[in-house]
């Protein structure tokens, strides 16, 4: 027994009754610093000296313990052993009695264990928890301290205060069980789990839950081990569902802004109403998360409402529609000029006769007034299947695109309306440019008809010639007037039969300056100049007024010169008969590269239905 005694790693004493020490055991040698030779000189109390770790007070003797109470005994856990250098270790022991067969003690056994270590990391683990706990309750987060199973073992004032909870309802309790297990999330419980395993870390775990007592909120949780603890976990909770509110309302913002955008474009690149109302209602419905909505355009003078635009109806025929202003929903909102919100169609009466009612199953209804200038210009219609309890923001966003509305509907009748003016206007222009072409060819009754002649054909020239519709509405004005400088040519020199005289010549060759002054101040006419004025420029340069050669001539003159030319060789005139057509045509090809233009020529050629050759052929 003594060789066994001697052997175990922990540290051994053995007294009799009277605390003299009969055994000491290396591990006891070791730190009481008392050889076992020496101790059996000595009193257990000698060898053994115990003392409170705080109080440095003494402590019983642990054989009077045993043998007072008959029984096994433990030191205190604060129990200090002064070893013979006079030096301090802290201790863990177990003393029991010594028994003879028939149960009389004749002894005591002393086990201790040096709990150095023990106490150290015991230490540790307190300094842990006290820092964890300082930490909780200064910052204003709601924090918390769980356990390695996971159990509630401080909480802060800021968690009590978020939750409406109480350390009753919270400590010692599992994390999972807290609320109406409101954490009990299986990705937040295999993060949490993994923590003191792993040593893992997680941050920015957000959670969306309707939490007892405070509805429905959005924390985001970040989670670590307590810095030199493998016991603890520091959880810390933050409410961040405002912030994720006015993110929500940021990106909403964001969104109706780009619908807004998006009319607007709508308005600025297309003036078809039905395109931008389509557009728009689009919007409507897709922001303002409604299942229909319909455009009526009010007619200020019969005062009636009508069917322009309409998405998201399954039956009604809406564009057979028309109400007077004050009959139904849509009426009365173009007469009192302002917003009708109705939560609840079911509540109201007068629903039932209001006629796209009695054919879809809607429960809200909403109406704004299209206003622009101070005129309505129609009634935009909300419809939704379901119940709709809004916010300010809503009908503020609603209001913002009745605004839009009214302005795209403003901007495309003004659009018409100009439209309809200048068409007016341009008809008016081709009119008045008529009657001058019709005078001029009454003036000079020779030439009667060969204004819309020649006119004609350098149209078709003008087209075979790849120029745009805009450049040939010029030619066309261009041609008719070209010869309106003569207005400014007396009568005696215009109508002479005879052979003009060189001043007579020199007289007439005015008249393209003549058109010119008459013309220019006429910015409509001013892109027909180049006829009036340049047609008869010649390509060798032999022309006049201003004696142009070559591609120097406008490309419009170079056309009707052809033209004219050809009309004038197929007409009689006072000084001679017209020409065979073969004699003029002779005559075209013969002067490509002199009068005319030889590409023109060609051209020409072409358009009549003549194969072009040279003149020698």
């Amino acid at each position: 027994m003594r060789n066994i005694l001697r052997s175990i790693g922990d540290a051994v004493i053995v007294t009799n009754t009277d605390g003299r020490i009969s055994l000491l055991n290396p591990a006891a040698e070791r730190l009481t610093g008392w050889a076992e030779s020496e101790a059996l000189e000595h009193s257990l109390d000698q060898v053994f000296r115990i003392v409170d770790e705080e109080t440095g007070a003494a402590l019983e003797s642990p054989i009077a313990r045993v043998l007072r109470e008959g029984a096994a005994v433990r030191l205190s856990q604060r129990t200090v052993l002064i070893r013979r250098d006079g030096s301090a270790i802290p201790i863990g022991d177990t003393g029991a009695p010594i028994r003879t067969t028939t149960g009389d003690i004749i002894g005591v056994i002393l086990i201790f264990h040096d709990q150095t270590a023990a106490r150290a990391a015991l230490n540790m683990t307190r300094q842990a928890r006290a820092f964890a706990e300082n930490i909780i309750a200064t910052v204003r987060e709601p924090l918390l301290v769980l356990s390695r199973d996971l159990r509630v073992v401080s909480a802060n004032r800021a968690f009590y205060q978020l939750f409406h909870t109480n350390p009753a309802e919270t400590l010692d309790r599992c994390i999972y069980e807290l609320g109406n297990s409101q954490w009990d999330i299986p990705e937040l419980r295999r993060l949490l789990e993994e923590i003191l395993p792993r040593n893992t870390h997680f941050d920015g775990y957000e959670v969306t839950h309707d939490f007892e007592h405070i509805g429905r909120r959005t924390m985001l949780l970040n989670a670590r081990r307590v810095q030199h603890s493998d016991e603890f976990i520091l959880l810390a909770i933050e409410d961040i569902t405002e912030q994720v509110r006015a993110e929500q309302r940021l990106h909403l913002h964001i969104r109706r802004l780009r619908a807004l955008r998006t009319i607007d474009r709508a308005i600025i690149s297309s003036l078809d109403m039905n395109t931008v109302l389509d557009i728009l209602l689009e919007q409507v419905t897709l922001h303002l998360h409604i299942d229909a909505a319909a455009i009526l355009l009010l007619d200020p003078y019969t005062q009636t409402l009508t069917f322009a635009a309409g998405r998201g109806f399954q039956s009604f025929p809406f564009q057979q529609m028309r109400l007077y202003t004050g009959e139904g929903y849509a009426g009365r909102v173009a007469l009192d000029r302002r917003l009708m919100f109705i939560a609840d169609l079911q509540e109201t009466a007068e629903s039932t006769s209001t006629p796209v009612l009695q054919y879809e199953t809607f429960v809200t209804y909403c109406g704004v007034p299209l206003i622009a200038k101070g005129q309505v210009k129609g009634v935009l219609e909300l419809f939704h299947r379901s119940r709709l309890d809004l916010d300010q923001d809503w009908f503020d966003f609603l209001e913002t695109l009745a605004v839009q509305a009214a302005i795209a509907i403003d901007s495309i009748d003004l659009f018409e309306t100009m439209q309809r003016s200048n068409a007016q206007i341009i008809l008016a222009y081709e009119a008045t440019i008529r009657g001058w072409a019709q005078a001029l060819d009454l003036r000079d009754r020779e030439t009667e008809g060969h204004s819309q002649r020649v006119t004609e054909l350098t149209v078709q020239l003008a087209r075979a010639a790849g120029l745009s519709d805009e450049q040939i509405a010029h030619i066309r004005r261009g041609a008719l007037l070209h010869d309106i400088g003569k207005l400014g040519v007396p009568d005696a020199i215009l109508r002479k039969p005879e052979p003009l005289t060189e001043d007579e010549w020199e007289m007439m060759r005015k008249h393209p300056n003549y058109a010119y002054s008459m013309l220019s101040p006429i910015e409509y006419l001013r892109p027909a100049l180049d006829i009036p004025y340049c047609h008869h420029e010649r390509w060798d340069g032999t022309g006049y007024p201003r004696g142009l050669k070559g591609e120097q001539i406008p490309l419009s003159a170079r056309l009707f010169a052809v033209a004219d030319v050809w009309d004038a060789l197929l007409s009689d005139r006072p000084y001679r008969p017209r020409w065979r057509r073969e004699e003029a045509l002779d005559y075209i090809r013969s002067q490509a590269g002199k009068h005319f233009d030889p590409d023109v020529v060609e051209l020409f050629l072409r358009v009549i239905g003549e194969a072009p050759h040279s003149a020698d052929s």
